[in-house]
């Protein structure tokens, strides 16, 4: 077995991290990239650096910033997450401008619907 690296272990911390995030366990996380639980639980503790491919193939089924797992470097991550919650924010907004759009044209039928039934109301009077 290969002696543990500071860099190993440091992937392997940022390796778990990523796995928890995906509320995964190690056997379900492995399982959707392909490879074995022991490959993922060796590479989690250092004593295995999995390969560059390897790397790649988690970070775009488990939708992992790549570069903040190889290397720790947290500013594409948040770069990442920035763009996740503005896009977010986009979709909300605009769910409530069609919401507010729905009201309105609910209002305006409710004042017909209203307006309708008093000029009836008033007809059956005048009868």
């Amino acid at each position: 077995m290969k002696a543990k690296t500071e860099e190993s272990i440091a992937l392997g911390l940022r390796l778990k991290e990523a796995r928890n995030k995906t509320g995964l366990n190690q056997a379900e996380f492995a399982e959707k990239i392909g490879v074995a639980r022991d490959t993922i639980s060796r590479a989690e503790v250092g004593a295995q650096s999995p390969t560059e491919k390897l790397l790649r193939k988690i970070t775009e089924v488990h939708g992992i910033d790549f570069v903040w797992l190889l290397t720790g470097d947290t500013s594409s991550r948040e770069k990442e997450e920035y763009d996740t919650l503005k896009e977010e924010y986009e979709n909300q907004v605009k769910t409530i401008a069609e919401q507010k759009a729905t009201i309105a044209a609910l209002e305006k039928t409710i004042t017909i619907l209203a307006s309708q039934l008093r000029g009836s109301s008033h007809d059956e009077r005048s009868s």
